[in-house]
This record gives structure tokens, C-alpha cells and sequence, in this order.
């Protein structure tokens, strides 16, 4: 049988599902995670996208995001099989794609707005001003973020808690999912904002806005719906997304920018 348990075969039975499908995808997703993010800081730290195109950008972020499909077309366990759309895996890959074209699609822009953040990656391959190796980056991180977050919830009996601790719980998880995830991109020169500080600490409250929302909700799907159908996955996404959306312009029009921001410059929502 295929081994792919490097890192899981340290984890404690507590913190996997009792599903067997949920549990093998979960194990997946955290051996898989030290691969694509090892394969990101290595780019990073010995300075290989110096010479990246924007093809070169493309297909590195393809070679990233293509494992979370072929590995468990290939690899997950004849015992756990069931028609194609009726595994978990793919139903948590329908989910963690929807979003990630719903935060790199729509929401990014409001990091442009609210973070003044650029991207200056080579362009050529790239949708709605977004290049595509982001779409394909931020699957796995979706991926990797929402299997810790779901894990780490049932470890500690998530449903016990009052609503006052689940909502202290989930900021701190994703508040400090939102600083590393902000210091860890830091030495990336082609993902530019104006104000360190700015980005770290006010960067990092609103992006977790977003992990508010979706890791007890992504939690909530795995540990109770898990049995539904793929399209109950898709709209479930959709919906995680427009209350992200919701939350993200409710903190634009309350607060507003973080940084000062050219009005000539900055982008518009809605383009032509």
C-alpha cells in the first residue's frame, strides 16, 4: 500500500477523525504540507525566482497544487473507495478550490485596498490581475490551514465550549495562522506592501476576518456533513466566501484602510 505517513505516524489518534475517509485525506494533507511548503521556501530563501518567468511561475505553482489531486486519485486506499464524487477528498477539494478562486478572484482586492499590498510577480499568466501560481499556491495553503484548523478544533472538544471561548479560540488560531503566514512571505520581494507593521499587525486582524469564519465552519462540514454530496461542499464554499466578502467590506466601510492609500491608484472593485 502506499506510505505517505512521514509526519502523521507522529500524531496522536485524538487528533484524526474517526472517519476513515476524513482521516486518510487528513493525514495526506498534513504529509503533504512540509512538501509544497519546503518546495516555497526553498524558491524564497535561495533566491530561485530571480530567474523565474512568468511561465516559470506558473508551472511551479502547478507542480505544487497538482499532488492534491493526482496523489489521492492514485493513492487512497481501495478500502475507502466510493463513486468517484462521493469521497471525501474530493468533496474537501471542490470546497478548498471554490474558495480559493472566491479569495484570489474577488478578495484579494481588498487587501490592494485596505493593505495597499501589490503583486509584481512576471506577468503573462495571470486572471483578473491575479497571476495563477497564486491560485494554485493558495490551494495548498487552504488545503493545509483548514485539515490544522478542523484537527486542532476536535482535539479540543470544539462543540463543549461556550460561544464566548469558540470565538476567542478561532481569532487566536486565526490571527496567528494570518501573522505566519504574513512574516513567512516577508522576504518574498514580489509580494509588496508599504508598511510592515501595518501588515502585520492590523494586515494580520483583517485577514483573520476570514479564518473567523471559515475554520469553524470548514470544521463544522467535516464533522457533521461530511456524508453529503459534492455540491452540498460547492454551495457550502460559496456561502463561507460570501460571508467573508461581507465581513471584509463591513471592516472597509467601518474602519477603512490601514495605510494610506492613492485614491489614483488604487484599485477599483469592478473594472472594465
Amino acid at each position: 500500500m502506499f506510505r505517505f505517513d512521514w509526519l502523521s505516524r507522529f500524531v496522536p489518534a485524538a487528533w484524526w477523525s474517526k472517519d476513515d475517509s476524513v482521516r486518510w485525506y487528513e493525514k495526506f494533507a498534513v504529509n503533504y504540507f512540509p512538501v509544497w511548503s519546503m518546495s516555497i521556501a526553498s524558491v524564497v530563501a535561495f533566491k530561485f525566482y530571480e530567474k523565474f518567468s512568468g511561465t516559470s511561475y506558473f508551472i511551479f505553482g502547478l507542480c505544487c497544487a497538482l499532488p492534491t489531486i493526482l496523489i489521492p486519485l492514485v493513492a487512497s486506499p481501495r478500502k475507502y473507495k466510493q463513486p468517484f464524487f462521493d469521497q471525501f477528498w474530493v468533496k474537501a477539494l471542490v470546497w478548498d478550490a471554490v474558495f480559493t478562486f472566491i479569495g484570489n478572484h474577488f478578495l484579494t482586492y481588498y487587501f490592494f485596498n485596505m493593505l495597499g499590498c501589490r503583486y509584481t510577480i512576471p506577468g503573462g499568466w495571470a486572471l483578473n490581475g491575479i497571476p495563477l501560481v497564486m491560485h494554485f499556491l493558495t490551494l495548498c495553503y487552504f488545503q493545509a490551514y483548514h485539515t490544522f484548523a478542523s484537527m486542532i478544533l476536535r482535539r479540543f472538544n470544539f462543540d463543549s465550549m461556550s460561544m464566548f471561548k469558540k470565538c476567542m479560540v478561532v481569532f487566536g488560531m486565526g490571527y496567528s495562522t494570518a501573522v505566519m503566514e504574513a512574516v513567512s512571505i516577508s522576504a518574498f520581494p514580489h509580494y509588496y506592501y508599504p508598511d510592515r507593521y501595518a501588515m502585520y499587525v492590523f494586515g494580520s486582524a483583517f485577514y483573520s476576518l476570514m479564518f473567523l469564519i471559515t475554520y469553524p465552519a470548514y470544521y463544522d462540514l467535516v464533522e457533521k456533513s461530511k456524508k453529503e454530496k459534492w455540491t452540498y461542499f460547492f454551495m457550502h464554499s460559496l456561502a463561507c466566501g460570501m460571508a467573508v466578502f461581507i465581513a471584509d467590506d463591513v471592516w472597509r466601510l467601518i474602519i477603512g484602510p490601514v495605510v494610506e492609500i492613492n485614491s489614483t491608484t488604487a484599485v477599483p472593485y469592478a473594472q472594465l
